[in-house]
């Protein structure tokens, strides 16, 4: 089984336990069910090409404006 290794504080460790207590589980229950809940919820990193067919740009993306011409 992995081994996670987290520094809490005092306070945080006692807010766990309390939480625990209140839902009747163990600490290692809801320390377990609060990372399967952050690992379920993590969003996957964006790779090189990910994007591709998403994104669209009107063929006109790189034309100046009409009007613009002042500013440029």
């Amino acid at each position: 089984m992995p081994i996670v290794q987290a520094r809490v504080s005092e306070k945080e460790m006692y807010d766990m336990k309390a939480m625990a207590k209140s839902k009747g589980l163990t600490l290692s229950d809801v320390v377990r069910e609060s990372v399967a809940l952050y690992i379920a919820n993590e969003k996957p990193t964006l790779a090189y090409g990910d994007m591709k067919d998403k994104i669209w740009m009107a063929d006109d993306f790189d034309e100046l404006p009409e009007g613009f011409e002042d500013y440029v």
